[in-house]
This record gives C-alpha cells, sequence and structure tokens, in this order.
C-alpha cells in the first residue's frame, strides 16, 4: 500500500499557479478605463501595474515550488 505524504511546497505552487490563471482571466485593461480620476483614487495604469507585478510574483512562487517539490522526491530516491 502506498504511503501517503504531505507535499507542502507542491500545494503552495498549486495555489499560486491558480492565481495566476484567475489573473489572466481577471484580466484589467487600463484603456478601457474612465478617462476622468477622482482625486484619491488610484490610477487604471497603477493598478495594471500592480496586477502584473503580482502575477509575476505568483508564477516565480509555483516555478520555485514545484522545483523544490521535484527535488525533494528525487532525493528520496
Amino acid at each position: 500500500m502506498a504511503k501517503i505524504q504531505n507535499n507542502s511546497m507542491a500545494m503552495v505552487a498549486t495555489v499560486a499557479l491558480v492565481g495566476v490563471f484567475a489573473s489572466i482571466i481577471g484580466l484589467f485593461d487600463p484603456s478601457t478605463c474612465v478617462d476622468v480620476q477622482t482625486t484619491g483614487w488610484t490610477s487604471c495604469e497603477s493598478i495594471a501595474n500592480e496586477r502584473q507585478i503580482g502575477s509575476w510574483i505568483l508564477l516565480g512562487l509555483s516555478v520555485l515550488g514545484f522545483t523544490v517539490s521535484l527535488v525533494r522526491r528525487k532525493k528520496r530516491k
């Protein structure tokens, strides 16, 4: 019978990858934003830039998590 083990890095990587897909689905296009910005609100370009940075961070976290998971699996064998 196979032994079930907790692979927390793979779980973190999977959740981060789902976050990347959610970011792609919820694409924020600053060109469709209202031209007149109210004082005190974040600009559309700033929101788009922050979402893009967040997506890259999540993608990096998922790659790192899957890499660590695979390296640990190879070391055990």
